[in-house]
């Protein structure tokens, strides 16, 4: 299971920016790192013992990298470490982050398209990009995350569910599904409607769903009585 330091979308800030982690004594695995996030980082300690720092990103709209920048400097001079940001496309985030003040030099950015994390603390961390479908103007990817015994599926901003990923949840290969689910049903929605999600999901395999990047029309009881679930914020936000 992960942890969210947010479950909302972006203009949905009460809620926090989507992101989740995942940390062990002096290690954290973060994804994605919004506008909201690093304060709620600061709010919950949850860099002082840190010595080593994974950052997941899945696209590079505002609400999941736009503290990005801060979280990089922080680490640089006050951790005296490089974090290790893993993003497909790194010719374009790199960019971005020399347009904020960035340093290169302030971080390692990995772009394969699946990599390992060998960690002391964390142990081994598979992370899986795939193409999402969200907007056309710039990549976006979802995340198949094996730790532990667990293979998770995050779907980053995305409006379907890939039908690979539905089998895979029927044939037990994943998990747990963490999906982008808002209220707001409409044409050309970049994210997935509870109405939509209700629609592909079959009753029995709802328990492994938790919703998340939820907007401010998402109604929680509804969802909780279709059978999902509802991420919840981690303890202190």
């Amino acid at each position: 299971m992960l942890n969210f330091l947010g479950i909302g979308s972006a203009f949905n800030t009460v809620l926090g920016n989507t992101s989740a982690f995942i940390k062990n004594k002096s290690s954290l695995f973060l994804i994605d790192c919004g506008s909201t996030v690093f304060n709620r980082i600061q709010k919950l300690d949850l860099l002082a013992d840190i010595r080593s720092l994974y950052i997941t990103i899945t696209h590079t709209h505002p609400d999941h990298i736009g503290s990005l920048g801060e979280l990089i400097l922080y680490s640089h001079y006050y951790l005296n470490h490089k974090p290790k940001i893993f993003f497909p496309n790194s010719s374009l985030l790199a960019s971005i982050l020399t347009n904020m003040g960035v340093d290169s030099e302030f971080y390692e950015l990995i772009s394969k398209p699946s990599t390992q994390i060998f960690d002391e603390n964390l142990n081994t961390v598979d992370l899986t990009f795939i193409q999402s479908s969200h907007v056309k103007k710039i990549p976006s990817y979802s995340i198949i995350l094996k730790y532990g015994v667990q293979i998770i599926y995050y779907s980053g901003d995305s409006y379907q569910i890939p039908i690979s990923i539905i089998e895979g949840l029927e044939k037990e290969y994943i998990d747990i599904l963490y999906q982008d689910t808002c209220g707001l049903d409409y044409e050309d929605n970049p994210h997935l409607s509870l109405n939509k999600l209700a629609e592909c999901i079959k009753p029995q395999l709802r328990s492994k769903i938790y919703c998340m990047h939820v907007d401010q029309q998402f109604d929680k009881s509804k969802a909780i009585s279709l059978g999902f679930n509802v991420s919840e914020l981690v303890e202190g936000l």
